[in-house]
């Protein structure tokens, strides 16, 4: 992917706390985590035999640790912005593949930014690098190889009954934010930093509406129905579909889930206009889905394909796609990573206030929306990157968003750049 120009996929994962930080306790853990693990700093590379790429470790040392202090909490997310558009991780190049970013305050409290890459992490594995930050014994680092394997004949037809699937896509005329004939820029983001009344607000709303089980599906219909008002205010007239693409966990088993690896399958899900008239019965109509794809076995069908695109280089794989779905590839990413760090209150000796991530997207689609919560607060990132959305439109998708979800006003912190 990053021969192809996406692969450039960093996110950062920002933990608060109160008082201040004990500098040395931290540089110790980068220390000692940087050494347990050679992975971090080592290279993707893919091999001419089997066309099966594979990290090369160099040799160990520890995770860099950069030290800054600021003024006001906003010039926290413009480090965010800094950090998600830098080139200090290059995963196809020597050099390491984690950093950490402690941040003062002047007025009182602190931050602890994790930068890391989307080709060696997600966010269960970051709930485990923060619990081996915190000093807790490291589990399984790769955990065992996939179940998934054989000839690529043996995986085409494993794969096959999710390529069926997706052959009715095109039908529905996919589209996304992204625009052909501008080329992508900077990676861009605004949090909505939701407090503990406004949380409650949303999660009453929620059982209200589709009921308490149905968490991923809700946010999902939400996260879809914001995108699919911008995407008809581009195309009035038009009946807008919305092609998602959604996290499957491949381990149900926690204890199972090794630190480096790509712990989901992706599900590639469409919802019809139709379907999404409603708040509610789309949120219901997303469950029944997802429900028939795990019931059908579909995860592992999807990740046969995913083994079998990994000994296919980019460049073959990606213009047939491409030209297959209009270049749509997605209408949007999306996740609700639920409980964050659930297994982690403090750190450093000292109590964890609140935790999200801040990922990064490519273009197309151009576009995620993502949820999560620590002790009882919701947190959602919008991250899209620059020439997909004008500030109108940033605007009507934000107010979409927060009206579906229940929240009429932005009393959340934003960070619009």
């Amino acid at each position: 992917m990053r021969r192809s120009g996406q692969g450039h996929h960093l996110a950062v994962t920002v933990l608060e706390f109160a008082n201040e930080p004990d500098a040395a306790a931290v540089a110790q853990a980068a220390e000692r985590l940087g050494r347990r693990h050679p992975i971090l700093h080592s290279r993707l590379q893919r091999s001419l035999r089997g066309m099966q790429a594979a990290w090369h470790p160099s040799q160990a040392a520890a995770v860099p640790l950069h030290q800054h202090r600021i003024d006001k909490a906003s010039d926290l997310d413009r480090l965010i912005d800094d950090l998600l558009n830098s080139d200090a991780i290059d995963i196809l190049a020597d050099g390491p593949n984690l950093e950490l970013h402690l941040v003062v305050l002047s007025s009182g409290g602190w931050f602890l930014l994790v930068l890391w890459p989307h080709a060696l992490l997600d966010a269960v594995g970051l709930d485990k690098l923060i619990a081996e930050l915190g000093g807790a014994e490291p589990g399984d680092a790769h955990g065992e190889s996939s179940t998934i394997e054989g000839s690529a004949r043996d995986l085409w037809q494993q794969a096959h009954p999710v390529i069926e699937d997706m052959r009715q896509f095109p039908v529905h005329r996919i589209r996304s934010l992204h625009r052909k004939d501008t080329r992508p820029g900077r990676n861009r983001f605004q949090l909505l930093r939701f407090d503990h009344s406004q949380s409650a607000a949303i999660r009453r709303k929620m059982a209200e509406t589709a009921g308490e089980l149905l968490l991923l599906p809700y946010f999902a219909c939400c996260a879809s129905r914001a995108v699919r008002e911008v995407i008809a205010h581009r195309h009035p007239g038009e009946a807008i579909p919305i092609l998602l693409s959604l996290p499957v966990q491949r381990r149900p088993n926690p204890a199972k889930r090794p630190l480096f690896h790509n712990h989901m399958v992706a599900y590639s899900l469409l919802l019809t206009d139709s379907e999404l008239k409603e708040l509610g019965p789309a949120t219901k109509t997303l469950y029944r889905k997802y429900a028939d794809f795990i019931r059908r076995k579909h995860p592992a069908a999807m990740e046969a394909l995913m083994r079998l695109m990994e000994r296919c280089p980019s460049r073959i794989y990606l213009k047939p796609a491409s030209f297959y779905l209009k270049g749509e590839i997605c209408s949007l990413y999306h996740s609700h990573t639920g409980h964050f760090a659930k297994d982690c209150e403090s750190l450093f000796g000292q109590r964890l206030l609140n935790g999200y991530h801040v990922p990064s997207v490519s273009s197309p689609p151009g576009i995620g929306i993502f949820f999560s919560e620590y002790d009882g607060r919701l947190t959602g990132t919008i991250a899209w990157k620059d020439g997909v959305l004008d500030i109108d439109e940033l605007e009507l998708l934000k107010s979409t968003l927060l009206a579906d979800l229940g929240i009429h006003q932005a009393a959340a912190v934003t960070a619009d750049r």
